[in-house]
């Protein structure tokens, strides 16, 4: 956008040069003053017609003159993800200013059952938080609710649990042990596809298949790992493996996108799968119960000499226990996924009953590690609060050439964007309150849910008395048009008649 008001400014001085020397040259020097001010003034007079400088800006500097926001009560924030997959926590977050001179409670609550609640106390501003597991899948309304003396709010959190897609489980393992072995119950169990390899001694295996087909699994080769979406293996089992088959791991890790999940302990052997996650030692040797924090959960489990996980650059704590310490991290790869986790007696669990601590540790875990699958076309949602007839930006990421989309059967008129061939936007107008849908051509179909007008009030307004907040002055008026062009043509009058007059 600046070269044009350079080439502007170039032409324009280029002129005034021109005009300039036209009239020292000439023979007659009368009035040469004149014709000099009048040539300067009809270029520059010029120069601001063309220019945008000219159309509506200042002649000088603008005061700038804050007001002082005055937050409104209510909910005045608010975030939760619109899509979770099946077994992930739902988290709601947001601030509420109780106004009120007694304490608000809200309420998550979801089908006809109260979930999760908080306390703000009276006059005063606090975050929330609130954590749960949704049981069902596809779309749900839950509710948030403001209550003291009476209802003071209530506002809808839409959601949609996407099922997750059962994963190609390959186990090895260094020899057999209870750990696997339930392991692989939960994940038949679950409709997961598993393929086991335990060591039985030196270059001597036995082989388990549940759910799927037989795969030779005596050599670890890059089509074999190309079959599977996650590796689970102990550090023992990689340490025994030749160069040729570990060199297959780390390929299909770095440049296939394979998950590479790893039961690690302090006598494991440095290598890339747990190069991102040095360990130390509890000082504590002794068997004692652990209260383990997964992502909205907590769980207790009897470890011995526990081994904890060092933070480094680029991990992501995935399991901690109260004082912090990391039990089990994740870290990027190429393409691919490293989880290390140094939680071994995990199946303690289910012979305590305890099914629900274990589904939720091993599914975290293994949707970390999981390959992720290529999708043809996806949708984003580029309007954080939809609503009813107001305009809602959507965004579409694809391959295809020319995509085609409709929203509720209507055609969503998309245009790309200049930087990234692979995107494009379309902004549409919701009719009614509730769940809509977009379809592209390829049959990727997006629900979203739009509010209606009075939903979210607080925060409305809150952007609301953002955006007046900051009122620009003029510290002078600007200079209309009109005289510009009166400038102009007085100027290149004067010289006209000057010149005829001589």
């Amino acid at each position: 956008m600046m070269l044009p008001h350079y080439i502007v400014l170039i032409i324009c001085l280029l002129l005034l040069v021109f005009l300039c020397r036209k009239e020292w040259l000439r023979p007659n020097r009368k009035r040469l003053a004149a014709r000099l001010l009048a040539s300067l003034l009809a270029v520059v007079s010029l120069a601001f017609l063309i220019l945008p400088i000219a159309r509506g800006r200042q002649l000088r500097p603008a005061k700038t003159v804050m007001k002082p926001i005055d937050t409104p009560g209510g909910i005045t924030a608010i975030y939760w993800p619109r899509q979770i997959s099946a077994g992930s926590t739902l988290q709601v977050q947001g601030l509420f200013n109780n106004k009120g001179a007694h304490p608000v409670k809200l309420l998550l609550s979801g089908f006809n059952e109260r979930l999760d609640s908080v306390t703000i106390p009276a006059q005063q501003q606090g975050a929330f938080a609130f954590n749960t597991r949704p049981k069902h899948e596809g779309r749900a309304l839950y509710s948030l609710t403001a209550v003291a003396k009476d209802t003071l709010e209530k506002e809808t959190i839409p959601l949609e649990v996407l099922p997750v897609k059962p994963l190609k489980v390959l186990l090895l393992a260094a020899a057999p042990d209870f750990e696997y072995r339930f392991l692989a119950g939960w994940l038949s169990q679950n409709g997961y596809m598993v393929a086991a390899r335990t060591t039985i001694s030196k270059n001597k295996y036995s082989y388990t298949y549940l759910d799927t087909t037989r795969f030779p699994l005596e050599q670890l080769t890059p089509a074999l790992l190309n079959a599977f979406d996650v590796l689970v293996a102990d550090a023992a089992a990689l340490a025994a493996l030749n160069a040729r088959e570990l060199a297959a791991i780390r390929t299909g890790v770095a440049d296939k996108g394979l998950g590479l999940l790893v039961k690690t302990d302090s006598g494991a052997v440095r290598n890339f799968y747990n190069q991102p996650f040095p360990l130390t030692a509890a000082a504590d040797k002794s068997e004692r119960p652990v209260t383990l924090q997964l992502t909205g959960t907590t769980a207790m489990l009897h470890m011995e000499a526990p081994l904890y996980i060092t933070a480094t650059p680029g991990t992501q704590a995935l399991v901690t226990d109260a004082q912090q310490h990391m039990l089990a991290g994740s870290s990027l790869y190429g393409s691919g996924k490293l989880v290390n986790t140094t939680l071994h007696t995990t199946y303690s669990w289910l012979l305590a009953g305890n099914r629900e601590s274990y589904q939720n540790l091993w599914s975290l875990l293994l949707q970390k590690a999981a390959r992720t699958r290529s999708e043809t076309a996806q949708w984003f949602i580029g309007t954080a609060l939809p609503t009813v007839r107001m305009p809602v930006t959507l965004r579409l990421e694809t391959s295809t050439p020319q995509p085609m989309a409709t929203v509720n059967g209507a055609r969503l008129s998309l245009a790309q964007d200049a930087v990234l061939p692979f995107q494009w936007q379309g902004t549409c107008w919701p009719t009614q309150a509730g769940w809509q849908t977009a379809v592209a051509a390829t049959g990727d179909t997006c629900h979203w849910y739009a509010f209606d007008e009075k939903a979210w009030q607080s925060i409305a307004a809150r952007e609301q008395r953002q955006d007046s907040a900051t009122i620009t002055s003029a510290d002078a008026s600007t200079l209309p048009k009109i005289y510009i062009v009166i400038v102009l043509l007085l100027a290149l009058t004067f010289l006209w008649v000057e010149e005829k007059m001589v």
